[in-house]
């Protein structure tokens, strides 16, 4: 699972961050697009879907109790654990961590997906 850039004159796609087994994170991509959960995905996104993901990732970190509503598990081929343990939360720890910190990206210059293969 992957952030990636596109740019927009001359198509150039960039990874700009990935997640391995995180069927947390892939699961709010899929709720919140919509999604049929068992097609690999490629969604055009914005900073403002990226900033509510920060935002339930925080809600979580401070309220464990809140995982099962805001970020839950999903089963599913090569999606790794489903309990709500250790590296559930280091994911979001890691994520939150980007988003906030190293996350950079030109909206008038590129286009933002989070992509999968599988």
């Amino acid at each position: 699972m992957y952030l990636q850039t596109e740019n927009k004159q001359t198509g150039k796609e960039v990874i700009i961050h990935s997640w391995r087994k995180a069927n947390q994170i892939r699961d709010w991509f899929v709720r919140r697009f919509d999604l049929d959960p068992n097609d690999q995905l490629k969604i055009a996104i914005t900073r403002d879907d990226l900033e509510a993901l920060t935002s339930d990732i925080e809600q979580v970190l401070a309220s464990h109790a809140l995982a099962l509503e805001l970020l839950p598990t999903a089963a599913g081929f090569f999606f790794g654990s489903t309990d709500y343990d250790g590296y559930y939360f280091e994911v979001l720890r890691d994520t939150r961590h980007f988003l906030q910190k190293e996350f950079t990206y030109n909206s008038d210059l590129e286009n933002l997906y989070y992509t999968e293969w599988w």
